[in-house]
């Protein structure tokens, strides 16, 4: 008989403590972030990843696109009247004349250092389309990190120095 009330008793008190921690708050961990380290948030739509950026001052949206082989802006975000630099590009649709030129960029969120990672290299400006951003951010750029990786729990883009 005393055992079935120790029991009765350990089974209201774990009913209690389940029914008082149900009502607290679910934090999810913050990720840590590591020396080295830049944790660009990112927007994943229709299959395809964009990142918030800064490019010559101006705030705007790039597409991240690992099969890029080089970083890519259309003319309304940095236009440009040098045509020393021109070029030619082969696209699917056919060739495009297009520009060559140093351009500083930063992506991420240019006021916390941490989430964010600028850049002045040159870049390939066109008329281009991207699919709702301004610009693509290809290998030349995701190359130069020892590592890149999605985080999609997290929508976090973690480009780790070399």
């Amino acid at each position: 008989m005393k055992l079935a009330g120790l029991t009765a008793i350990m089974f209201a008190a774990s009913i209690w403590t389940t029914a008082a921690f149900a009502q607290l708050p679910v934090q999810e961990p913050t990720a840590l972030i590591r020396a080295g380290e830049h944790r660009i948030p990112f927007q994943a739509r229709d299959g395809l990843i964009y990142v918030e950026a800064r490019v010559n001052g101006n705030h705007t949206t790039l597409l991240v696109d690992t099969g890029a082989a080089v970083t890519t802006f259309d003319l309304k975000i940095v236009p440009t009247l040098n045509t020393e630099s021109r070029i030619t590009v082969n696209i699917a649709k056919g060739i495009v004349s297009a520009y060559r030129l140093p351009v500083g960029f930063t992506l991420g969120d240019s006021s916390q250092r941490e989430r964010n990672c600028p850049f002045r290299q040159n870049v390939v400006i066109g008329d281009f389309k991207f699919m709702g951003a301004h610009g693509v951010v290809g290998l030349d750029v995701l190359g130069s990190f020892k590592s890149a990786t999605f985080d999609f729990l997290n929508s976090v883009l973690v480009l780790e120095d070399r």
